[in-house]
C-alpha cells in the first residue's frame, strides 16, 4: 500500500500527503530545516480535512521535575495557530532517562501532552518515540493505536524530493544550520569595512540636514532611486543564479540597504513565500549576511529572518534575527518580528509587512 502520494496543483505547488507514522516522523527534519537531536515537537495539523501541517514546535527534552511547565508552554505556543489535531513526537531521551523495561522512554512527559491537549479540544492522532531520526530505526507508538515500525531513509523520501524541487535544504544539525550565517572570510569583511567607512564619511561631509537624514537611514528621492537600482540590479542577477559578489557591490547593497525605505520595500521580495523569486531574493540576503560588516549587516539579515518566517522556517528566522541583533543591537525591526517569533504569530499574518497598503505585492522586486 502506498503511504505518501504528491499532487502538483495548477500552480505548481507540490502536495505530499503522508500517511503512515514511519514516514510522518521521517518527515521531521525537513518540516525543520534540520535533523533535531533529543526533542519533543508537535506536529499541528491545521485543516480537518487537508491536515496541513502548521506549525511545527520544537523543544528540548525537559528534566522530569520541568515536564508540567514544559508542557504548559507547548501547548500555550500551539494554542496561538488554528487546528484540528496533534501528531506528537519524542526524539531520544534526556541524559539520565530510564525507561522500565518494556516501556517506551518518557511515557510519563507523553502522557502529559496527550491529556493537556485532549484538555484544550485538540486531540491527539499519534503519539510517537524514536531514538533518533535515522534509516531502519524502529519506532513505537504511545497510544498503542498503530504497530510499531521502522524509519525509512528520510534522505530518499518523497517529503525529501519535493523539498529539494522548492530549493530547501535540510542541515543535519541546528548548529550546522546556524553557521550559515557566519563571515565569509574575517579578512574581506575587514576590508569592506574600510570601504564601508569611506562611503559614510563621505554622507558626513553632505550638508546638515541631508547628513542627519542618511545617518537615520533617510534619503532624498534621487539618492533612494538609485538605490533602488543597485537593489533590483542584485535580485535580477540572483535569479539567474548569480550570487559572485565583489567587495563594490556588497558595499554599494550595504548602502542601499541602509535607507530604510528601500529597505522596507525589500520586504515584498518575500512574496509569494516559497517560490523561484523570492528563494533568490533569500539566497541574497543570506550572501549579503555573510559578507556585510556589522552594522550594516543587520539590515540584509533581517530580510533573510522575514523571507524565512514567511516561508515557514521559524529556525532560520531566528537565527537571523539574531545575527541583525548581534550586528546592530536595539534594531527595531528585527526585535519587533523577534516579538512575533517568539509569541508564535502565524507567518501569513505578517504579509501585511510586505504590502502594508493592502495591495497585491509586487513579484519579485521591491
Amino acid at each position: 500500500m502506498t503511504s505518501t502520494t504528491t499532487h502538483t496543483g495548477t500552480d505548481g505547488r507540490v502536495t505530499v500527503r503522508i500517511s503512515d507514522p514511519g514516514e510522518l516522523i521521517a518527515a521531521v527534519p525537513h518540516l525543520l530545516s534540520f535533523r533535531p537531536g533529543p526533542s519533543v515537537v508537535l506536529l499541528n495539523h491545521a485543516g480537518a480535512k487537508e491536515r496541513r501541517i502548521l506549525p511545527v514546535i520544537r523543544a528540548d527534552l525537559p528534566d522530569e521535575s520541568f515536564e508540567p511547565d514544559a508542557v504548559r508552554e507547548l501547548v500555550r505556543r500551539l494554542l496561538r495557530h488554528p487546528g484540528a489535531g496533534v501528531t506528537v513526537v519524542i526524539i531520544g531521551c534526556r541524559p539520565g532517562h530510564r525507561a522500565p523495561p518494556g516501556e517506551v522512554p518518557h511515557k510519563q512527559l507523553a502522557g502529559l501532552l496527550v491529556r493537556a491537549l485532549d484538555d484544550v479540544g485538540r486531540p491527539v492522532d499519534h503519539a510517537l518515540w524514536v531514538p533518533e531520526i535515522r534509516a531502519g530505526v524502529p519506532w513505537r507508538c504511545y497510544l498503542d493505536d498503530c504497530p510499531p515500525g521502522v524509519l525509512p531513509d528520510d534522505r530518499d523520501t518523497v517529503m525529501a524530493a519535493a523539498m529539494a524541487t522548492r530549493g530547501w535544504v535540510t542541515y543535519d544539525s541546528r548548529e550546522e544550520m546556524s553557521r550559515l550565517l557566519d563571515p565569509d572570510d574575517p579578512a574581506a569583511i575587514e576590508r569592506r569595512q574600510r570601504m564601508l567607512d569611506a562611503a559614510v564619511d563621505r554622507l558626513a561631509e553632505a550638508p546638515a540636514p541631508e547628513a542627519i537624514a542618511a545617518a537615520m537611514g533617510h534619503f532624498g528621492a534621487e539618492e533612494s532611486a538609485a538605490h533602488l537600482s543597485v537593489v533590483r540590479a542584485a535580485l535580477a542577477r540572483a535569479e539567474a543564479g548569480d550570487l559572485d559578489l565583489s567587495d563594490e557591490d556588497v558595499v554599494s547593497l550595504a548602502m542601499a540597504l541602509s535607507n530604510l525605505e528601500v529597505r522596507d520595500r525589500c520586504l515584498r521580495t518575500a512574496e509569494p513565500p516559497g517560490e523561484p523569486a523570492s528563494n533568490a531574493a533569500e539566497r541574497l540576503w543570506l550572501e549579503l549576511v555573510r559578507r556585510t560588516p556589522p552594522p550594516e549587516r543587520a539590515e540584509p539579515a533581517v530580510l533573510l529572518g522575514y523571507s524565512a518566517y514567511r516561508r515557514g522556517d521559524c529556525v532560520l528566522a531566528g537565527l537571523a534575527f539574531d545575527n541583525a541583533l548581534t550586528a546592530r543591537p536595539g534594531h527595531r525591526l528585527a526585535e519587533l518580528l523577534d516579538l512575533c517569533l517568539d509569541r508564535q504569530i502565524p507567518p501569513a499574518a505578517l504579509s501585511r509587512l510586505s504590502h502594508p497598503n493592502g495591495g497585491a505585492p509586487m513579484a519579485n522586486t521591491p
